[in-house]
């Protein structure tokens, strides 16, 4: 087979679910379309495509759920409370420029998540402009994008991407121990 087993049964299972029942007849016939459509439009593996890991896009769903959750409560009380607390701001955040898929996941992530917004994506800097509703810090801001990409690439990207965005989550992380100044 030319496409994944992983991408095969995802494929079957679309053909079942639209054609919204399940029954030997769906199934079989789902196979041999996945069957047909591999052989006529065969998957050519590109250094760098992106991989779909299951169990890493589950907790990205969850992760993003519960983000979003709790941003719509934080909006909400902005909008049902008479005081202000909004301190807004534009923050620069770096993000792996490793897919222009990847990017544009976390772009809209970012953007359907209430009380952000991706003002720009610069791919060719690894660059989101996120305005931010309630600025505490750049570097809060930073490490939240940088976790969601965490769960992004864990999902969907290279080992290598993986491994950046680690090392960013290592740097940005208030609780690690602070590298020695050099200096007086």
């Amino acid at each position: 087979m030319r496409v994944g087993p992983g991408a095969a049964v995802w494929l079957v299972a679309v053909w079942v679910a639209l054609w919204e029942g399940l029954s030997i007849a769906n199934l079989l016939s789902g196979v041999l379309v996945v069957l047909v459509l591999s052989v006529v439009f065969p998957f050519r593996a590109r250094k760098g495509t992106l991989r779909f890991r299951l169990g890493p896009a589950l907790r990205l769903v969850a992760y993003f759920g519960r983000e979003l959750v709790q941003a719509n409560v934080v909006v909400a009380w902005e909008v049902l409370t008479p005081t202000s607390r909004i301190n807004e701001g534009i923050v620069a955040v770096p993000v792996s420029a490793s897919s222009k898929v990847l990017t544009t996941l976390v772009a809209n992530a970012i953007t359907l998540t209430p009380g952000t917004l991706t003002l720009e994506v610069r791919q060719d800097e690894g660059l989101l402009f996120v305005h931010v509703l309630h600025l505490h810090s750049i570097e809060a801001v930073r490490h939240d994008v940088a976790r969601l990409e965490r769960h992004v690439l864990r999902a969907f990207g290279s080992d290598e991407a993986i491994a950046d965005v680690e090392r960013r989550l290592a740097e940005l992380d208030p609780s690690a121990p602070e590298a020695p100044q050099e200096g007086p």
